[in-house]
This record gives structure tokens, C-alpha cells and sequence, in this order.
């Protein structure tokens, strides 16, 4: 007989600090890509080896805005908003290890968990990374951008179609599924 007992508050404490955490660390990450991402596609643009001092300045802020309402608002193509997932994931988590009864299971539950928020948290680093890649294109004056895909097994029907077509810098199409791994030049 075991004389260690499950810890039903102290676990719910833990998750609580846990999701915490993970949400400010995705934060923190995001906006880093989104900086990092937006400096190396506005330096290709430009052929240059650093940015302008007025980039440099405005960029902070503009990461900052542009994570803020990505995390905030509907996401088109995983159906739900970040920030209130972090709440569901937090809280499926909370039940899951409370619902079953050995800590076996328990260990099994918060793996699985985790590998769902690594997932929804993989989705959103794309989304980053893309949005920093149209502002750059927009910093740069482009007015017009032609999409490229990576053609490969991989390249879904649609995103095959849609290689090779030119937008409107202001009407360039949602990604459509996680992991788009298309790209865009200035026309």
C-alpha cells in the first residue's frame, strides 16, 4: 500500500503555471519570428545587409500588433481563436488527469495533451511567420506578389493550383490548411 496519495489541487495549481508558462513562452516566440522572419525577407527584398533605421524602429511595434491580433481573433483555418484555446487545452488537460485512475494513465493523458498544445502551437508559429513575410512584402512597396509553392508529395491539390498566381498585395488569400508552405515574390 502506497502511501503517496494524488495531490488533486496541487496538480490543478501545476497545470494552471504549466499552460501559463507555455502561453507566455508562445508569445515571447511568436514575436520573435515574426521579427526574425520579417528582417531576413525584407533584406532579400532590398539586397541589403541590415535594415533602415525607420524598419528598426516601427518593427517592434508592428510584431507586437500583429501577434496581438493573431492570438486574439478567429483563426480562418483551425477554426478557433489562440487565447481561448489555451483556456480548453488548460482545462482538458485538468480533466483528463483527474478522470482516470492510475498515475500511469495520468502520465499518459498530460503526454498526449502536450502533444496537442505542441501541435496548435506549431500551427500559429507558420501563421507568424507568413504574416511577417506579407508585411515585409508590403514594407518593401510591393503592390503586387506572385505565390510559389514547394512542389513535392507533400503540396496539396490546391496549393498546386494556386502556384504561380499573382495577387493584389491587399487580397492575398488566407493559408488555407496548417503547414502552407508557400511563399511569395514580389511581380
Amino acid at each position: 500500500m502506497s502511501v503517496l496519495k494524488f495531490d488533486e489541487v496541487n496538480t490543478m495549481k501545476q497545470i494552471d503555471a504549466l499552460y501559463e508558462w507555455l502561453d507566455q513562452n508562445n508569445r515571447k516566440k511568436y514575436k520573435e519570428l515574426f521579427i526574425a522572419r520579417y528582417t531576413e525577407m525584407l533584406l532579400f527584398l532590398r539586397k541589403a545587409k541590415r535594415l533602415k533605421k525607420d524598419d528598426e524602429d516601427e518593427l517592434d511595434e508592428l510584431a507586437e500588433m500583429y501577434i496581438f491580433g493573431l492570438l486574439s481573433e478567429p483563426n480562418e483555418v483551425v477554426h478557433y481563436t489562440y487565447d481561448s484555446e489555451v483556456l480548453r487545452k488548460r482545462d482538458r488537460m485538468k480533466e483528463a488527469v483527474l478522470s482516470v485512475p492510475t498515475n500511469t494513465q495520468k502520465q499518459i493523458e498530460i503526454d498526449k495533451n502536450l502533444r496537442f498544445w505542441a501541435l496548435a502551437s506549431a500551427f500559429f508559429a507558420d501563421f507568424a511567420s507568413q504574416g511577417a513575410e506579407i508585411e515585409a512584402l508590403r514594407a518593401y512597396g510591393a503592390k503586387r506578389v506572385e505565390r510559389h509553392e514547394l512542389m513535392d508529395r507533400k503540396t496539396c491539390r490546391d496549393c498546386k493550383k494556386a502556384d504561380g498566381e499573382i495577387y493584389s498585395i491587399n487580397k492575398i488569400p488566407p493559408i488555407t490548411h496548417p503547414r502552407c508552405r508557400r511563399w511569395f515574390t514580389p511581380v
